[in-house]
C-alpha cells in the first residue's frame, strides 16, 4: 500500500513537471544565442574575459518572466475554449481551470453533537498543458462539537483531468473530460479509508442559452482492504441557469450505488438545491466565486443528511 501511495504521488508530480519540462527546450541559453550561435553574453565580455554577472543574472529573471507570463497565456487560452460555466458544489467540474477552492461541509450528528468537514477534498487546481489540469488537494479536516470525539485529517485527494473536448458558448456550449481522482492514505485512522482509491470518472455537459447540465459518472476502486471500502459507482448531475446579478441557482441529483461491500446492494441518492455567486474581479486576473446549499436525503437508506455545503473560490 505504501509503494501505492508513492506512484500515485509520483505521477501527479509528472505532470505538473510537463510544462516545465516544455518550456525548459528553449531555455536561457538557447534563447540568447544570436544569429552566429553563440550565446549573446559570451559575446558582450569584459576586457578580462569573463561574462559579466549582471548581464547573466538580467537574461535569467527576464526569461523566468517570460516563462510565466507564456503559461498564463497558455492557461488562458485554454480555459477561454470552453464554456464559462460556474462550477456545481457536489458534481466535479469537467472544466479545466486555475483556482484555489475551499469548501466547508456541516450536518448534524448523534448525540446532539455536529460534524464539520474542513476542506471538502478541494485544494488548488493548475492547468499544466492546453489539455490537462491538476488538483494538489488538502485533506479534509473531521471535526465534531461540542462533545464529539476528537477530530483529525482525512486522506490526501489527488486528481488529473484530460479534455477529450469543449467549444465555449458562442461554438456549440458542450466539454467531455475525463477525470482521474485518488486519495492517498494519509488519514488518521478514524477519518481515513486506510487504503489508497483510484476513482476514473467521465464528465460531460452541454449548455442551450442561459442553462446548462453537468454530469460525472465514476467509481471507486479501492486498492486494498476491497472486503471494507467496496466498491461505488458514483452519479451526478447539476442542472444550472445563468440568471442576473452573477447569481447561479442549481439543483443537483447525487447518486451512490453500492457494488460491493458492506452496504453491497444499497444505494442512496441526494437532492442537492443551491445557489452560487460569482465570478467577481478582484484585480488583474483574480476572480470571486462562492456557492452554497444543502444535501438531502430522498432515499431510505443514507449516511448521512441534511449537510450544508458551503464553498470559496478563488480563480486566476
Amino acid at each position: 500500500m505504501r509503494y501505492l501511495a508513492k506512484i500515485l504521488v509520483l505521477v501527479f508530480v509528472v505532470v505538473a513537471l510537463n510544462t516545465k519540462a516544455h518550456a525548459d527546450e528553449n531555455g536561457p541559453e538557447k534563447s540568447a544565442r544570436g544569429q552566429s550561435g553563440t550565446v549573446a553574453g559570451e559575446a558582450n565580455t569584459s576586457w578580462a574575459g569573463t561574462v559579466p554577472v549582471r548581464d547573466s543574472d538580467e537574461k535569467r529573471a527576464k526569461w523566468r518572466r517570460s516563462l510565466v507570463r507564456r503559461w498564463g497565456e497558455m492557461a488562458a487560452k485554454t480555459q477561454a475554449s470552453q464554456p464559462d460555466w460556474l462550477s456545481p458544489l457536489a458534481t466535479t467540474s469537467g472544466r479545466l481551470k486555475q483556482e484555489l477552492r475551499y469548501d466547508v461541509w456541516q450536518q448534524p450528528a448523534g448525540g446532539g453533537n455536529t460534524t464539520w468537514q474542513l476542506g471538502g477534498n478541494k485544494g488548488l487546481e493548475l492547468i499544466t498543458s492546453p489539455r490537462t489540469q491538476i488538483l494538489l488537494g488538502v485533506p479534509t479536516y473531521n471535526l465534531q462539537s461540542p462533545n464529539g470525539p476528537p477530530g483529525g485529517f482525512g486522506d490526501l485527494p489527488l486528481q488529473l483531468k484530460v479534455r477529450i473536448a469543449s467549444a465555449p458558448r458562442t461554438e456549440g456550449n458542450y466539454l467531455l473530460t475525463f477525470i482521474l481522482g485518488a486519495s492517498v492514505p494519509t488519514g488518521a485512522h478514524r477519518y481515513g479509508a486506510g487504503g489508497a482509491v483510484l476513482t476514473p470518472t467521465i464528465a460531460f455537459g452541454k449548455g442551450l442559452g442561459r442553462f446548462d447540465t453537468q454530469s460525472t459518472v465514476g467509481m471507486n476502486l479501492p486498492a486494498g482492504s476491497t472486503t471494507k471500502l467496496g466498491r461505488q459507482v458514483q452519479w451526478n448531475t447539476a442542472f444550472q441557469y445563468r440568471a442576473g446579478w452573477k447569481l447561479w441557482p442549481e439543483l443537483e441529483v447525487n447518486s451512490t450505488f453500492y457494488k460491493t461491500g458492506k452496504f453491497e446492494g444499497e444505494k442512496q441518492v441526494f437532492l442537492t438545491p443551491g445557489i452560487g455567486f460569482g465570478r467577481i474581479r478582484l484585480g488583474k486576473g483574480l476572480r470571486f466565486s462562492s456557492a452554497v446549499g444543502m444535501q438531502i436525503a430522498v432515499t431510505q437508506f443514507h449516511t448521512y443528511n441534511h449537510r450544508w455545503m458551503f464553498s470559496e473560490r478563488l480563480s486566476f
